[in-house]
């Protein structure tokens, strides 16, 4: 099967897109006398008459679920170079939506917070939880940020972006132009008398056999994950369930595609002769059974993985078990429809706004210089992302001066340690007040063996429209129709149901909702082509 060609023209329809719900939000606030904000109320005003007056204006912000600490290093440096003061809502990553929406029905709401999910955000804004942010007012008060989303991640208004109305600044996601990396342990593989990496489908498929032979499953994968399950194998078969992708000129949810069926027919014979691990359903455990060799291959690696300077590394740890023990990273299982592996895009989450500040302009304008310059100075990039030099990092290589990339002191090249410094991961690539920057300086200041292996063997997909669940419906049905893939995927992978079955599940999934999204997917698509 051919590639789609959605795949190879996406980025131009995207950023049509773009230009279509800016042009919305534009024509929207172009009504409005002030272009900006709204005119600041009595009490919005006092509120933020101290900052006039040259004391800090105080801002409650709910950063990126993390350990970060109150009165963090890096709180303390956004009060002294803004002049603000920071009243921070904090919460690890377990139990922060919960948290966030605890908060948002009470009416005590943040004036910024992060939300990870569209759906989210558009449920806030359909409560009137939100102050609508227009997009002229990101391009006056953070231009940079404003002309990194265009150009980086054109897709990412569409998650802003609530009945023609823009509601939040978009973030991007550096990392999602990337698939996952599909990891091999090579040792397993010699032991088993396969001296190649496995490239083709059938290639995978010998490989598993010599490797059952010697007590080792072949493979196994996220099963749990509406994503990530067997993902590869489906790129293989030109579909990445489930997302949008145009087929024949019409937009269709790869999960129902006939070529989805062929790729569970293959994985369920599979199945069938011991080659994956039964335990791929809970998604669990799959690195511990990687590094302690009962599993060979696993779909998705990071390239940290492989390093040998990390001892979080999978190698590292098999070592200590085998000191024989090798971990490579393999291409794409090639198929009939190619070499491809699922990739979030460029589009990463949004920072949203409290109802409150639609009376408070000024407090909005300097919440966006912030995230603008968080996000875009050097300076001020390297301060939140990687913390004090001789600190918290020093050079990876002193004689090549800071383009050979940084590296982390100890105890801060432990990541739990480093987030209470309000300082997000141990890559520098991520903030938790802004989160990710501009690719550009996370590029500048990267370690440049990571940097070479993230390209390597990459055959990213990414949804059409940036993630599959952007439309107007998708709060209703997405969550029951992505509980409906995984949990049919895996019964007709393990053989509790035929792949017959496929059959019923498409019909399935288009009377729970399927058919009302894809009328929107192409309702979208068709007024982006227009545009």
């Amino acid at each position: 099967m051919k590639q789609p060609q959605s795949v190879k023209r996406k980025w131009g329809a995207l950023g049509a897109a773009a230009m279509l719900l800016m042009s919305i939000a534009l024509g929207a606030c172009s009504k409005e006398e002030n272009s900006g904000a709204p005119e600041a109320s009595a009490s919005a005003s006092a509120a933020t008459a101290g900052a006039e007056n040259g004391a800090p204006m105080e801002i409650t912000w709910m950063p990126l679920p993390s350990n970060t600490q109150e009165n963090s290093y890096a709180q303390q440096y956004i009060e002294k170079k803004f002049n603000v003061k920071l009243k921070t809502v904090l919460s690890p990553n377990t139990g922060y939506v919960d948290k966030q929406r605890i908060l948002l029905s009470s009416h005590e709401i943040p004036d910024v917070f992060y939300v990870g999910e569209s759906q989210d955000l558009f449920k806030y804004a359909s409560q009137g939880l939100l102050a609508e942010l227009p997009v002229d007012a990101i391009k006056q008060h953070a231009p940079d940020t404003y002309a990194m989303l265009n150009e980086v991640a054109p897709q990412s208004w569409y998650y802003s972006n609530y009945n023609g109305k823009n509601y939040g600044v978009p973030t991007v996601y550096y990392l999602g132009k990337y698939n996952a990396k599909q990891a091999w342990r090579e040792d397993l593989l010699k032991k088993a008398g396969v001296d190649k990496i496995p490239e083709t489908l059938e290639e995978f498929e010998a490989a598993f056999a010599k490797l059952k032979e010697i007590g080792v499953y072949g493979m196994s994968t996220i099963g749990n994950s509406y994503y990530a399950q067997f993902h590869t194998i489906f790129g293989a078969f030109g579909v990445m369930p489930p997302q949008w992708m145009v087929k024949d000129g019409k937009v269709v949810n790869a999960a129902i595609q006939p070529e989805a069926k062929e790729a569970l027919t293959l994985l369920a014979d599979w199945f069938k002769k011991g080659y994956i691990d039964p335990e791929f359903v809970t998604g669990k455990d799959l690195d511990v059974k990687f590094v302690n060799g009962k599993v060979a291959f696993l779909d998705s690696n990071s390239t940290a993985h492989i390093s040998l300077t990390n001892p979080n590394s999978n190698i590292n740890k098999a070592r200590k078990i085998d000191p024989n023990a090798s971990v490579v990273f393999g291409p794409l299982p090639k198929g009939p429809g190619g070499q491809h592996g699922w990739a979030w895009g460029t589009a990463g989450h949004i920072w949203a706004f409290g109802k409150q500040l639609k009376d408070q302009p000024e407090k909005t304008a300097k919440i966006l210089e912030i995230i603008n310059t968080i996000q875009n100075d050097e300076e001020t990039y390297l301060a939140m992302t990687w913390g004090v030099e001789g600190k918290h990092y020093e050079l990876a290589d002193p004689s090549k001066g800071p383009n050979s990339g940084f590296k982390r002191i100890p105890p801060f090249d432990d990541g739990a340690k480093l987030q209470t410094e309000g300082l997000f991961d141990t890559t520098g690539l991520t903030t938790v007040f802004a989160d990710q920057g501009n690719p550009k300086l996370f590029e500048k200041f990267a370690d440049k063996e990571a940097a070479a292996l993230r390209t390597l063997y990459d055959g990213a997909v990414s949804d059409l429209f940036g993630k599959p669940d952007v439309l107007p419906s998708s709060g209703k049905y997405w969550g029951d129709l992505t509980k409906l893939k995984v949990d049919t995927y895996a019964a007709i992978v393990f053989g509790n149901k035929p792949v017959s079955a496929f059959d019923d599940f498409v019909k399935q999934w288009n009377s729970m909702g399927g058919a009302e999204l894809e009328k929107e997917a192409n309702e979208m698509y068709q007024a982006m082509q227009k545009k």
